[in-house]
């Protein structure tokens, strides 16, 4: 054979079909004498009987090892089809995807929308030959030995190579000769299947990235708070440098390693003709400079909203046989996405504003960080203390059984003990509104931050609800035959117990005028003398002075309250119910007043409207259950009449809500309650009108933090940070022409004419009379 028989074109080999045929015509020798091979013709039976039986057994070998090689590969309908795990999605009744559920943090996106920069950076560091093989790099493979043998372990996959192993997880990632000749014939099926653009289009789309994100639109979000369209160069040059090792090259976590992989890439890039020697010298000597948005962050509008949809779906699913985190289902939520950005908005901007007054309250002139409230409550700051992960490992720290020698330690740390005291006095809030027609949750905004505190303040946190509980033991009193007008005595009364103590309930202060007022004004004045008085009326025991005989009122007003739809404990039920020792979930209350707004009729909150898989096919649909009439129209209408002078007021005298017309000027017709508990940690407002029902909290994140109580002009009552969520709330959805809202009054029950004092009948017929 001549040396020209090995200059052999290995592109036109594998391109050319004739050439290939003449190098193979070169390269066939000639068959050698057959006479040569027979001694005698014994002998070539055994070697043919042999010869044969070991060809055969060679081939039988073969064929199974192939027949197993094949069992392994993706079939023709997974090759056509890929599937991969995809998210589930929370959507509002207007469409908007309120949250998702996944287990691999993926958003798809098309070719178009990825950065070219991305692509080459790709291109010259994983598979510079892409574009010329056809699945497998067969000139790789044959130089791999060579860096073998030099120490230099190096890999030979494609990117077809790689997609095959991301797509099909049946191929595995263990080293062995089967796995790697399953993903070449895998790649080279996608290669037949697929164009290049696909490919690269799905590769992207199915890689992991740094920091649980999956795809290159959420590593780019992520990572850079931006698209992956928008990547620039260096940043293509770090997410593609991930792709070696995602935990080592992790920029927020190992910024000297990950920059280190980046000028790896940018020199591939440079190599390849991507980049300039001047665009490389200077991006190399730049640090990683990114804006990470957590995960649990991205491209999320509520939460604590999804949060609680999880909770209500996720028996239906397993009992159906469905996964929330990978079969991509559709949920569709009563939330209007419209109401629910201002409803958050509102809520957020307002905290803002009450955090530092909420502070300067509790801290003295030059006085260190709230420094009266932690005089006033020593033992918060070592219960706050004993809740950190510090004191937890103080212990083995500090080698020590003892807790003074680490609250000492801990204790001496000043920074440490500033970073306690301010996390724990963040102030919290919640908001929610509801349809009265038929109980759809309209807004539902769980707290101030779902990626700092996942505690949902709608529906988990159940706090005193102060004086908002007031309008069931009204309601419990006009349904006993009692009228607005009827008037009781505004001074305190009080009660022996059965231990001989003695409970005297009352307000902070008797109001100025006359001794009597009539329930309308009590209600709207929140006045805790005269609620408290109706307890012996309610219990059929006028002029008792044992508390023991108020049982029976405190059994009714929790039978009411129950019926309005809220969970009552059986170790509630005392008098002091009358005043809101009860705890509630805001969900709960707002709820609740929406049966006044419905004329008398309850309907359970509705959240869920029905659930559909990834095709549009339905497969399941809730709809509101309406409860029986648990009060009047009459009684309903009566109480929300009542309630109209919590804002408005009435003749001489200031309702608690009435902020919301004259700060906020909400002039529709409106009626609502505000609450604040005794010891001044929790503040509601619940604002009604005939399409909606709003309510909100205000507060810590436990009880533990409060108001200062003894200080009238403190914010820490309904009135000044509850309401002022409502009341921005309504200013922007009223102010936004695309936000729907409705201005309709409240109408009366057919034929229903509402009652009137009969004395001031007799009053107007008197001035008649003399000519008034």
């Amino acid at each position: 054979m001549s040396d020209n028989d090995h200059n052999v074109d290995m592109d036109r080999y594998f391109n050319d079909p004739e050439y290939r045929k003449s190098v193979m015509g070169k390269n066939k020798k000639d068959t050698p004498d057959d006479k040569s091979f027979r001694k005698d013709g014994k002998l070539s039976r055994k070697i043919l009987l042999y010869g044969g039986g070991a060809l055969a057994f060679f081939i039988l070998i073969a064929v199974g090892y192939f027949i197993y090689l094949t069992q392994g590969l993706p079939s023709i309908q997974e090759l056509e089809n890929p599937q991969t795990s995809v998210a589930t999605e929370v959507r509002s009744r207007d469409g908007a995807v309120l949250d998702r559920y996944y287990i691999e943090n993926r958003t798809h996106v098309p070719i178009e929308d990825i950065s070219p920069n991305i692509i080459n950076a790709l291109v010259a560091t994983e598979d510079h030959r892409f574009f010329d093989h056809w699945g497998v790099d067969v000139q790789r493979l044959i130089g791999l030995p060579y860096y073998w043998i030099q120490g230099r372990i190096q890999g030979g996959s494609t990117i077809s190579q790689q997609l095959a192993r991301n797509l099909y997880r049946k191929i595995g990632f263990e080293v062995s000769v089967t796995r790697k000749l399953r993903e070449m014939i895998t790649a080279i099926q996608i290669e037949h299947n697929y164009t290049k653009r696909e490919i690269i289009e799905m590769y992207l789309n199915t890689v992991e990235f740094s920091n649980s994100a999956f795809g290159i639109e959420q590593a780019a979000r992520t990572h850079y708070g931006k698209s992956a369209q928008d990547i620039t160069v260096s940043e293509a040059a770090t997410l593609i440098g991930q792709l070696k090792a995602v935990y080592a090259y992790n920029p927020r976590r190992f910024p000297e390693r990950a920059a280190f992989r980046r000028n790896v890439v940018l020199n591939q890039m440079y190599n390849r003709g991507f980049i300039s020697s001047e665009v490389f010298q200077n991006l190399r000597l730049e640090e990683i400079q990114l804006n990470y948005q957590p995960p649990s962050r991205s491209g999320r509008e509520s939460r604590y909203f999804g949060e609680y949809v999880r909770l209500r779906v996720q028996d239906w699913a397993l009992e159906n046989g469905y996964d929330l985190f990978t079969d991509g289902l559709v949920i569709y939520t009563t939330i209007d996405s419209r109401l629910q950005r201002h409803a958050e908005r509102s809520v957020q901007e307002n905290l803002v504003e009450f955090q530092p007054v909420f502070e300067s309250e509790w801290t003295s002139r030059d006085g260190e960080y709230m420094d009266e409230y932690w005089e006033r409550f020593p033992q918060f700051l070592r219960e706050y203390i004993r809740e950190t992960d510090r004191y937890k490992n103080g212990f083995q720290k500090f080698d020590t059984d003892q807790e003074s020698v680490v609250f000492e330690e801990l204790m001496a740390d000043s920074a440490f003990v500033d970073s306690v005291k301010r996390v724990n006095t963040r102030l919290q809030a919640s908001f929610t509104a509801i349809d009265p027609s038929n109980g759809n949750v309209l807004v539902w905004v769980g707290g101030a931050d779902f990626g700092a505190k996942q505690f949902d303040h709608v529906h988990q946190s159940r706090r005193q609800a102060g004086s908002t509980f007031k309008p069931f033991v009204y309601a419990v009193a006009i349904d006993n035959g009692y009228m607005p007008y009827h008037k009781f005595s505004k001074y305190p009364s009080s009660f022996i117990e059965n231990s001989g103590r003695l409970w005297n309930p009352k307000d902070p202060s008797v109001p100025a005028g006359p001794e009597m007022v009539a329930l309308r004004e009590a209600l709207a004045r929140s006045l805790n003398n005269v609620t408290v008085r109706l307890l012996p009326e309610i219990a059929g025991a006028p002029g008792t002075n044992r508390a023991e005989d108020l049982m029976p009122a405190a059994r009714k007003i929790a039978e009411m309250a129950s019926n309005l739809g809220i969970n009552m404990s059986s170790s509630s039920v005392y008098p002091s119910i009358a005043l809101g020792t009860t705890e509630v979930s805001l969900l709960e209350l707002v709820s609740a007043y929406t049966t006044f707004v419905n004329q008398g009729v309850h309907v359970d909150p509705v959240a869920i409207t029905r659930i559909e898989d990834r095709e549009g096919n339905v497969l399941a649909e809730f709809n509101p259950e309406y409860t029986q009439e648990v009060i009047s129209p009459e009684t309903a209408y009566m109480m929300i009449d009542m309630m109209r002078g919590v804002i408005r007021g009435g003749d001489g005298y200031n309702g608690t809500g009435v902020r919301l017309r004259n700060t906020y000027n909400v002039q529709q017709d409106v009626a609502g309650k505000t609450g604040t508990t005794q010891n001044s940690a929790d503040n509601w407002f619940v604002a009604m009108m005939p399409h909606i029902v709003m309510g909100s909290w205000v507060g810590g994140e436990d009880r533990r933090i409060r108001f200062p109580s003894n200080d009238p002009n403190s914010i820490g009552q309904g009135a000044r940070t509850a309401l002022p969520i409502v009341g921005q709330f309504i200013n922007s959805v009223t102010s936004d022409p695309d936000t729907p809202w409705s201005y309709d009054a409240f109408e009366q029950p057919p034929g229903f004419i509402l009652p009137e004092d009969p004395a001031d009948s007799e009053r107007d017929d008197r001035r008649g009379r003399i000519g008034w």
